[in-house]
């Protein structure tokens, strides 16, 4: 079973773009994946619109799950895998989440799962978040992903998409960068692409 841990600060469009990959991989490969929805508040207002869209979701709310809620993953992901045994499962993780911080549980705690796919959003019409005021947990989120999707690129022009992207390189050399429009549609293909094949390789 993969896990393929999706982040990014409040309103990026995680839920949007979920629902666009989630299409994607069941409609084309028949993948069988399961969503777990972390919201930080105490109702999952997210996970019920994505079970209204024929997914499955299971979900932990009224905390992190990288902090609060960190023991509830590991249990979550094992009840996942000994109820379902799913090919992979897609975490949304709350805005808010230290992505460091679940991977360090995850390596502690649930040793025989390989290392994490980490996919990391950014909101191009919150760039001053990257470029000028950069918050220490979106921060995090961005340095530990292996693949940043620069959301919403069809509402900047090519300076700021640019400066955007250079300051996301910087921030991570490592991962790759993408843009992408989560509402309609644009490169999702390119990341479902990614996480399609995350899923199939083999150990």
């Amino acid at each position: 079973m993969k896990l393929i841990i999706v982040s990014g600060f409040l309103g990026s469009g995680k839920t949007t773009f979920l629902l666009g990959l989630a299409k994607r991989l069941a409609g084309e490969d028949g993948l069988d994946f399961v969503i777990l929805e972390n919201e930080a508040g105490e109702v999952s207002i997210d996970g019920s619109y994505l079970v209204g869209q024929g997914l499955r979701v299971r979900e932990l709310f009224s905390g992190c799950v990288c902090c609060q809620l960190a023991g509830d993953l590991v249990v979550s992901m094992r009840e996942i895998k000994a109820d379902l045994d799913p090919a992979g499962v897609i975490l949304e993780a709350s805005g808010l989440a230290r992505v460091e911080s679940i991977l360090d549980t995850l390596g502690k705690y649930y040793r025989e799962l390989e290392a994490p796919l980490v996919i990391s959003l950014a909101d191009l019409e919150r760039s001053e978040l990257y470029l000028e005021v950069p918050m220490p947990f979106v921060i995090n989120q961005l340095k530990h992903a292996d693949i940043v999707l620069l959301n919403k690129a069809d509402r900047g022009d090519t300076g700021l998409l640019e400066a955007t992207e250079n300051r996301l390189r910087e921030i991570n050399p490592r991962a790759e960068v993408v843009r992408v429009s989560a509402l309609d549609g644009t490169n999702l293909d390119v990341a479902a692409e990614r996480v399609r094949a995350w899923m199939l390789r083999t150990s």
